[in-house]
Parts: structure tokens; sequence; C-alpha cells
């Protein structure tokens, strides 16, 4: 859950909910300040700032501050000319549903650039290296998103499971020793499903890979190494999850593609052994298209 849902949604005394409207108002006008000049804004105490932030399971007001701001910079970042839930209008012609679309895929994709950590993404790929086998964790429309990554990775040798029978996929799971490792990918990161089957991989010595929004989750604390994906979209009011999917895809494909990169020349040997008798039924008219 990100901060702003927070302060809006946490029980709070009268006076940390004063203060919890006040900055949520203010936002950008508070970076700078110090704790003082805050509370004299806020008609407030620095002991009610402070107070708040550790509702909010910070040590202090400082830390909360500094992760408040930071969020706040990126809600206002990009998506200001497209809405992520509702990228087009009834109104919208076939030309402007498209362009809006595209639009919105561009600036998911650079969101979630812009949020990359490059350490982490290397510590997921070494994991997924020194594995026996990897598990996957997701569930409805995560689950597509999650196919193709498995269908590439088998193309290269590397034996990935995934069940995508939901009674089914908790046994695969028990499965899984510390040996092996999984990626685990929601959007919410609060499924009772999905924190189910990350609680059985935790007690199992599973290392794990969470992809998940940005925010707080009940997932987060049992992951070796999380990566954010774009948050822009509610759960379940919108037209579709365009932002979240493309998002979890590109992820999927840098995973794949930095552990492609890995060993590079075996890992092409591979899979132009295994795609000539896979696909050796396949002909093209295209001269682009066109093997060798």
């Amino acid at each position: 859950m990100l901060i702003t849902e927070q302060l809006e949604h946490t029980k709070l005394s009268n006076a940390e909910a004063s203060v919890a409207q006040f900055i949520l108002k203010e936002k950008k006008n508070l970076k700078g300040l110090t704790t003082r000049q805050i509370a004299s804004m806020g008609y407030t105490t620095p002991s009610t700032l402070v107070r708040l932030g550790q509702r909010l399971g910070y040590h202090g007001w400082s830390d909360f501050l500094e992760d408040f701001l930071d969020e706040v910079d990126y809600l206002e970042r990009y998506f200001q000319n497209v809405d992520a839930n509702r990228p087009f209008l009834p109104s919208d012609d076939t030309k402007t549903v498209a362009n809006k679309i595209a639009t919105l895929c561009k600036e998911s994709i650079d969101d979630t650039m812009e949020m990359m950590d490059y350490d982490a993404i290397e510590q997921a790929v070494d994991l997924m290296e020194q594995s026996k086998d990897i598990y996957i964790v997701a569930l409805s429309i995560s689950l597509d998103c999650c196919r193709l990554f498995r269908s590439e990775m088998i193309r290269i040798g590397k034996s990935v499971v995934l069940e995508s029978n939901h009674g089914e996929q908790l046994n695969s799971l028990l499965l899984a020793s510390p040996q092996d490792c999984a990626i685990v990918v929601s959007y919410s990161g609060s499924s009772s499903r999905v924190v189910q089957e990350c609680s059985a991989l935790y007690q199992r010595k599973v290392p794990m890979i969470l992809i998940t929004g940005r925010g707080e989750n009940p997932i987060n604390q049992l992951s070796d190494h999380v990566i954010n994906i774009t948050t822009r979209e509610r759960l379940y009011s919108k037209i579709a999850g365009f932002s979240s999917q493309q998002s979890i895809h590109l992820i999927l494909d840098i995973l794949y593609s930095c552990y492609y990169a890995r060993n590079y020349d075996a890992n092409w040997k591979k899979r132009i052994e295994i795609a000539k008798y896979g696909d050796f039924s396949r002909t093209a008219t295209s001269e682009i298209m066109q093997e060798d």
C-alpha cells in the first residue's frame, strides 16, 4: 500500500488525522522544511509529527517524510496526459484510442525503467542461475505474463515450474527446496492465496524474487529481492490492466535477457537447436523472416 493510501485509510487520532490531511494537501511544499517549520505550518507539534511517522511503521518523522516526498515525486512523474484506469473515452475515435494506448504503454515502460533497481536485477539473475528449478507464483492475468517467460526459459534449457491450476499451485510449491528459487508476480502483494503460497516458500527457505507494486505489502518482508512495477492502476475499476501488464512483461523480459546474456553463445546454440525441433513446420514468404 502506498504511503498516501496509508494516510487516508489508517486509523489515526484526531491530531494525527489533521496532520495527515495537511501533508496530503501540501506535498512538495514540505520539501526542505524542518520538523518545527512543518509543525508550525500545520498548527501541530513536532511530537505529533513523530507519532504519525511511527504509526505508519517508521522510526520517526524524518525517514517518513523522505519516503513520502519520494512517493509524491514518483506519482507526479508520467501519466499526466493519460489515465491508467480509463485511458480512452466513449467519444474517442479509433485513431485516438490507438494513440492513447500507445502512450500508456510507452509511459508504463518509462516509469518502470526509472524505478529500476539494477542491483536487485543482478542478484535475481544470480538466484535464477544458481537454482535447480524456478517456481512461479502468480494469479489471474499475471499468469498470462509468466507463461511467455516460462516458454522462453525452457527454450534455453532452464526448468521453470508454472502451475496454471490455482488448486495445484500450492501443491507444486511444496516440492520446492532451498536449491530452487521462486519468482512471485503480484500487483498488490496482498492476495490471500499468494500470501499463503509465499509463506509456504519462506518456511521451506526457498529464495524469492518478488515483482510487485510500490509500497508495503505482506510479501515484501518474505522476499529476498523486490522489483517494483509501475503502480498507477486500481485493483478492479479499470478498463484493463494495460499498464501493470506492460510493466510485468518488461521486467520478465529483462530477467530472461540478463540470464541469457550470462552464457550468451551457449544459450544461442541451445535455443536454435530446440527451436529447430519445435518449429520445424514453420515457413515464411517474407524474405526478412526466412532463415539462412
